[in-house]
């Protein structure tokens, strides 16, 4: 994963850019169908603010964290659409603040965490920098849902190299609500950024590929793989894996 601080920084930017497409929404605006059932603009950032104080406490309090989602039968998911309630109770008025300060909140703390540091996750441990990262996922994710709900179009940056990244990590299938299974150790990885510059992960020398836009590869990272049209795969292995990508269901409310 990139270094900690310059995930932190793009998580902020991308933070802001969300911000500003929901900031001036009126009720109609926040209460706007988005492609996942039964789901809102609306819902959208209270499910991201709720994952993001989640995310707060286990780099503020692992001890915490760790005695929550050790509990039996605790669900990532389950928990998440319970904390929901809580925040769509509120009038789109005070949503906004509320996920303003979840992120907020969650940027700082990782921020100010020791490069290398480990923290408690869903089964396991990462390191706060692939922490960030997922927090950085669930964000284009849920940014893609409401751009797409708003019909409005997104210019992305290279910062969605910080979602790739995390999508690739072997842990990122045990986080992944949608079923994301990552490319295994045998696929070369070939992508295109915003910017241009070329990006590669995986043996190089494979003759399992995977090629194309690094913006469509993390529409299939955040569970949009329907979208994701600019990206090729040669060997039976990479076809494989690119049509269970492209094939993963919507997350359900």
């Amino acid at each position: 994963m990139s270094d900690l601080r310059d995930v932190i920084d793009d998580l902020r930017s991308e933070a802001e850019e969300l911000d500003r497409t929901v900031v001036d929404l009126d009720a109609d605006g926040w209460a706007a169908p988005t492609a996942v059932p039964g789901w809102t603009v609306g819902h959208q950032i209270a499910h991201l603010a709720a994952l993001y104080r989640l995310i707060g406490l286990a780099a503020s309090d692992p001890v915490a964290f760790t005695a929550l989602t050790t509990q039996p039968r605790f669900d990532l998911e389950a928990r998440l659409r319970a904390s929901l309630s809580g925040y769509l109770l509120e009038p789109p008025g005070a949503l906004f603040p509320r996920w303003h300060t979840e992120r907020h909140n969650t940027a700082a703390v990782l921020a100010s965490l020791p490069p290398g540091r480990t923290v408690p996750w869903l089964g396991g441990s990462l390191e706060a920098s692939a922490l960030a990262g997922a927090a950085i996922t669930e964000l284009f994710r849920h940014d893609q849902d409401i751009a797409d709900a708003l019909g409005l179009s997104r210019k992305r940056t290279d910062r969605v190299r910080h979602a790739i990244e995390f999508g690739l990590l072997p842990e990122s299938a045990r986080y992944r609500p949608t079923g994301w299974t990552p490319p295994g150790p045998n696929l070369h990885v070939f992508l295109t950024a915003p910017s241009g510059t070329l990006w590669e992960y995986g043996p190089a020398d494979s003759r399992e590929q995977v090629v194309g836009a690094a913006e469509d590869f993390c529409l299939l990272v955040t569970g949009h793989g329907h979208q994701a049209t600019d990206v090729l795969a040669s060997g039976p292995e990479a076809r494989a894996w690119l049509a269970e990508a492209q094939g993963h269901p919507a997350e359900t409310a």
